[in-house]
């Protein structure tokens, strides 16, 4: 094999194995993605699938397919833990599984409340920007037919197994920080009895009476 040869050899070989690299990193970033949009398209999967049946299923029923998407899509017991705050260290764990849960379920019936119709409305996904190494935000727009499109970014990171949904921000409004904001006046001024007391008035002003 002469040198001239030996080294069209040796260049093929290396943009071979280049370009056979490039299209394997290309599909795993595919992947990845795919799994970061996950948790958000199942979630708007759901919301839309109650809007169409809401005059067919009961609140309970609607209530049922929306629980099987936040208990398994959102890190609620990050997101209860950051809500709380500096509170959160004076719990006890049978106090931080009684919030959590109760968080759940005013998240659950908050949407099924506020998604109760349907009339041609769609989820649309934007863009994609990376926070931090295992941390994204995910934006998408509401599209409504006889209003204005609403905002919805997901803040989702990967909790060492899956990626789940930290925060929802709707026009502009980050619901976990309005909320960290609102529950710790309450326990500032009342006590966190009295945050629990609130939050199971607002779950059953929410379901139908």
């Amino acid at each position: 094999m002469t040198l001239q040869f030996q080294h069209l050899f040796k260049t093929i070989s290396f943009v071979s194995l280049t370009f056979f690299s490039c299209l394997l990193w290309a599909e795993i970033e595919i992947d990845q993605e795919q799994a970061i949009h996950v948790p958000v398209n199942e979630l708007h999967t759901s919301l839309l699938s109650i809007m169409k049946d809401a005059d067919t299923r009961s609140f309970q029923e609607r209530y049922d397919i929306m629980e099987k998407v936040v208990v398994k899509h959102f890190n609620s017991p990050l997101i209860a833990k950051v809500i709380l705050s500096r509170h959160w260290k004076t719990l006890n764990e049978q106090s931080r599984t009684d919030f959590i849960d109760l968080f759940n379920r005013l998240t659950i019936s908050t949407y099924v409340d506020r998604f109760d119709s349907f009339s041609g409305e769609t989820f649309n996904n934007l863009s994609i920007e990376q926070m931090k190494e295992n941390r994204f935000m995910i934006k998408t727009e509401f599209t409504r037919t006889d209003d204005e499109p609403v905002s919805f970014n997901y803040i989702v990171q990967n909790d060492g197994a899956e990626w789940k949904i930290i925060s929802v921000i709707a026009n502009g409004i980050n619901d976990l920080s309005l909320k960290r904001t609102d529950y710790s006046a309450i326990i500032k001024e009342s006590g966190f009895n009295a945050l629990i007391s609130r939050l199971k008035d607002k779950i059953r002003n929410l379901r139908p009476k």
